[in-house]
């Protein structure tokens, strides 16, 4: 009879510990490694265009609340938004906030950032400049781009605002304070064998176009690799390795946390 209650504990632990067991292999993912530094991302405007002394005064002003705190969490899971509060900024700066419209470029391979759904704009950019008319009484319109191309978009006149430039790209530009930081990292499924970078080698590894320069930045690496695989955009990359297409895939750490929230 004691045997027989022991087994029947056994049994029962057993089943209550394979949910648990099974969470990291059912769309689950893990950071292998880092693969780059840090990268800062801005809103880009025209040279000399007054539109960023407001946006800059609405980023800091909504920093000041939990308004961009709770919507960084909402996106990525963690507060990743590095702007510095300063309460009433709007207001400090002294004068009446035109009304008028405001066209943002977008680049839509760039999901969670930017996207298109099928019904409209997504992403944590158009929410983000959805808050800051809101604040401003300004309206908005999107606009996708191809982010290489936000200089020859602003001064073409075709947006107002180029979201999410990375301070490399900034060039002669004005631009908002630093409102994201990420890195490059690698990224394999949870229920996988990979658990540091020596793992991929001879795999395969996913990668968007738009990071292939990222991704030949260390030769080594990618010789080490068995092949790599593009793909257009990050919904794309993920979708391939949720069906094992690919090993790992390489992509920004805001990509992984969207992911992996």
């Amino acid at each position: 009879m004691r045997i027989f209650r022991a087994a029947m504990c056994l049994l029962m632990c057993f089943a209550l510990l394979l949910p648990l067991g099974g969470c990291d292999d059912s769309g689950g993912y893990r950071v292998v490694d880092d693969y780059s530094g840090e990268t800062s991302y801005y809103m880009a405007f025209r040279k000399g265009d007054r539109l960023r002394d407001y946006v800059s005064a609405a980023l800091e002003e909504l920093a000041s609340g939990s308004t961009l705190r709770i919507l960084s969490d909402n996106w990525f899971g963690q507060d990743l938004v590095t702007v510095d509060g300063e309460e009433g900024a709007v207001a400090a700066l002294g004068e009446e906030v035109p009304h008028r419209t405001v066209t943002i470029g977008v680049d839509l391979t760039n999901m969670p950032l930017s996207y298109f759904d099928g019904t409209g704009y997504r992403g944590f950019d158009v929410e983000l400049m959805g808050y800051i008319c809101g604040l401003l009484s300004w309206d908005l319109l999107v606009y996708p781009i191809d982010i290489a191309d936000a200089e020859i978009e602003l001064n073409a006149g075709n947006i107002d605002i180029a979201m999410s430039v990375p301070g490399s790209a900034i060039g002669s530009l004005d631009s908002s304070p630093a409102y994201l930081t990420s890195n490059y990292v690698l990224v394999a499924r949870a229920g996988s064998h990979i658990r540091r970078r020596s793992g991929l080698k001879g795999k395969v590894l996913g990668v968007t176009v738009a990071d292939e320069k990222i991704l030949y930045s260390n030769e080594k690496f990618v010789n080490d690799l068995g092949s790599v695989i593009f793909q257009t955009n990050t919904e794309g990359l993920f979708q391939a390795l949720m069906n094992a297409e690919v090993d790992g895939v390489l992509v920004s750490s805001l990509v992984a946390a969207y992911y992996m929230r």
